[in-house]
């Protein structure tokens, strides 16, 4: 499952420990764990909205092209994608501004 930007990045913390899932963030990575407990962060793993999260055992990493490409070419299952903004149809409007937070 990849978790887009915004809301769904919340996903992760509320996944039964029952459920086999495998969270995927846009930058690259491929096993995302649940958000880190204060104090326990490693500014070195985040995801794609740049927020630390964890890691499992599991867990693979790889380029964003690679990570895009993924998503695009039908190898996820499911996509959270969060919408600043949704047409009166369903479509999505949103629109970012390359290199600003989002």
């Amino acid at each position: 499952m990849n978790l887009g930007i915004g809301a769904p990045k919340l996903v992760a913390n509320r996944i039964s420990k029952d459920v086999d899932v495998t969270l995927q963030s846009e930058n690259g990575m491929l096993g995302i764990g649940p958000f880190p407990y204060e104090g326990e962060e490693d500014a070195d793993l985040i995801n794609a909205v740049k927020q630390t999260i964890t890691e499992l055992p599991q867990s693979l990493y790889f380029s964003s092209a690679y990570s895009s490409a993924r998503i695009r070419g039908g190898h996820i299952d499911f996509s959270v994608l969060g919408a600043m903004e949704v047409a009166e149809n369903g479509d999505i409007a949103n629109w970012m501004i390359l290199r600003k937070m989002v």
